[in-house]
């Protein structure tokens, strides 16, 4: 048997296309496709920071069909799992971020590892900026 790493995570939202075109248009995520089935109602957008090895898959809530699960996927919206993003400069970002009418959860901080922000997506999840240089010096 043979297991290769593969990292992506699942969003599941109201519409796939919308949440895909926000991290592309606001965080420069590049769109890797669009994968729709012949008759409709099942919808997955991938997409990510480019060279990334990792991807979000913007799933529609009701891909599972409608009913209890996709009740669940719409009550959590905005709790999807949080995860962190590098940038050179927080602060520079979190202006440049701003400007894109990007939600700042967190003003630019001191941390352990550095400075660090947060962010929120168009759903409310929460996205963690984090210094380049200090979070090299956290990796274990």
């Amino acid at each position: 048997m043979s297991i290769t790493p593969h990292a992506s995570f699942v969003y599941y939202v109201p519409d796939p296309g919308e949440a895909a075109d926000w991290y592309r248009d606001r965080l420069g995520f590049e769109i890797h496709g669009d994968h729709r089935n012949e008759g409709g109602g099942f919808r997955l957008v991938t997409a990510g920071p480019p060279g990334a090895s990792w991807q979000i898959i913007f799933g529609d809530v009701t891909v599972h069909g409608e009913g209890e699960l996709a009740d669940r996927f719409r009550a959590e919206l905005g709790f999807a799992p949080h995860f962190m993003l590098v940038c050179d400069d927080v602060a520079e970002t979190v202006r440049e971020l701003e400007s894109k009418e990007v939600e700042i959860a967190e003003r630019p901080h001191e941390l352990p590892f550095g400075m660090a922000a947060s962010i929120k997506d168009l759903h409310g999840n929460a996205i963690t900026l984090a210094d380049r240089s200090g979070w090299a010096r956290l990796r274990i």
